[in-house]
């Protein structure tokens, strides 16, 4: 799996970096507010890409942060199981 993240400079590579990365925010963040928008889901044989915007607050290190963006998500269909094999998250352009 490959993830490019807002708050990372380079992409997370592998299933343990992307899972070591959302874990890490799991545990520094908590999370007030979370709302997915708009969802595309478009099957391609198999694989399927799915896209939605979203809209959250959270609370880490003192301080509430609200964000919006969008995130992109790429799955490969294998054995009869989906799997996540590349996400781009990404906030909103100023």
């Amino acid at each position: 799996m490959v993830a490019i993240t807002a708050t990372d400079r380079n992409r997370l590579e592998g299933g343990a970096a992307c899972v070591a990365g959302w874990k890490r925010f799991a545990t520094l963040a908590r999370v007030q507010r979370w709302e997915e928008t708009d969802p595309i889901i478009r099957v391609y044989g198999n694989s399927a890409v799915v896209a939605y915007y979203f809209e959250m607050s959270f609370d880490m290190g003192g301080q509430t942060t609200q964000m919006g963006g969008r995130d992109l998500f790429f799955f490969v269909k294998e054995a009869g199981r989906w799997w996540a094999v590349a996400d781009q998250f990404s906030s909103y352009p100023s």
